[in-house]
This record gives C-alpha cells, sequence and structure tokens, in this order.
C-alpha cells in the first residue's frame, strides 16, 4: 500500500502515468530514468532533457527515498542506479554517483554498463582505474581496444599469452612492436 501510494504521488508529481503497479526496483530505476530524459523532438540532433535540474535532482532523491524507505540493499540498490544511470545516458551523474564514496559493489558494474551503452573509452578507463584486479582491468581494457593499458596489465601479471593475445587483435604496428620488445627483452 505504501509503494502504491508513492507511485500515485510519482505520477501526479512527475506527470508520468508508468509508475503504478511495478516493483520497488522498477520503481527506482523508473525515476532515475526519467531524471535523463529527453524531448522526443524529431528534428533536434541532440534533444534537449526533458526536465529542469531542480526536478532531475528531486527524481533522483526520490530514488534515494524509495531505495530506504523500503530497505533495498545498499549493492542491489547501486547495481540499479548504475545501470539506470548508463542506460539513460547521465555520464555526469553516473560520475558523481561514483565517486559519492567507495562503490559497495567496485567498479566493474559502471564499466561493464559503459561498455553496454558504447561508450567512449576515455569515460570507461577512470572506472576500470579503480579496479583492484588487474586480470580484470585487462579483460576491460580489452573489451575497449584500450591496447596500451592492456598491455600494461598484461605486462604486471607476467602472462606471455595475454601479451600475444593483445598483438594478435590490436592490429596496430605500434602496439605489435611494443610487445615484442616486451617479450625479447626477457621480462617475461
Amino acid at each position: 500500500v505504501e509503494l502504491l501510494n508513492l507511485q500515485r504521488d510519482f505520477e501526479n508529481k512527475y506527470n508520468e502515468p508508468s509508475f503504478i503497479d511495478t516493483s520497488v526496483t522498477d520503481t527506482i530505476k523508473k525515476l532515475v530514468m526519467l531524471a535523463g530524459a529527453r524531448q522526443t523532438d524529431d528534428d533536434a540532433v541532440r534533444p534537449l532533457l526533458k526536465y529542469d535540474r531542480s526536478t532531475r535532482l528531486a527524481l533522483l532523491s526520490d530514488a534515494n527515498k524509495v531505495g530506504k524507505t523500503f530497505k533495498v540493499p545498499e549493492k542491489r540498490f547501486w547495481h540499479i542506479k548504475v545501470k539506470a544511470l548508463a542506460k539513460s545516458q547521465q555520464w555526469e551523474e553516473l560520475k558523481k554517483f561514483g565517486g559519492e564514496k567507495k562503490s559497495p559493489i567496485g567498479y566493474g558494474p559502471f564499466a561493464e554498463a559503459c561498455i553496454e551503452q558504447r561508450i567512449a573509452p576515455e569515460i570507461v578507463a577512470p572506472y576500470i582505474e579503480r579496479i583492484p584486479s588487474t586480470e580484470e582491468r585487462y579483460g576491460l581494457f580489452m573489451k575497449i581496444n584500450l591496447w596500451a593499458k592492456a598491455i600494461e596489465c598484461a605486462q604486471k601479471l607476467k602472462d606471455r599469452h595475454r601479451l600475444l593475445q593483445v598483438r594478435a587483435l590490436c592490429k596496430d604496428p605500434r602496439f605489435e612492436k611494443s610487445v615484442d620488445q616486451i617479450l625479447t627483452s626477457g621480462g617475461i
């Protein structure tokens, strides 16, 4: 009943008729995604945001409120919010969220959500850099074709196979040469 009342309030407050009869998770996701909603204008190259800044902040605040009110576990809430921010292309908000405090889910989900949305490597890389596991960083750098970073990780891991994998996939003479130099120097 409490969720239903909140959903009715949200429908009235934001003039969005799609909250009622959704789960707590879907309500949180909907609020976060609405904060990044764009106006539907077929002529616009990059449509403007649908809501002003204060309304967007209220939507995000309401998402947090729903999470707290219904005791959504912190990790689950973070996963929901990260995916919704990425899906609605709220990159600055995602960056801010990732920097609020130490992420209870790590930074792999941030990187994966960005990669899923095919975002530029320079936006994804800072999340990958915050991942403690060199193996995981290597895999994500390979996914976004950041060859120099992948080579660094393979070198730290002292993994000849991974270096050869980068060399085979990159097709860039500079990186091929770099891998060859590492392999011939005998450090691995």
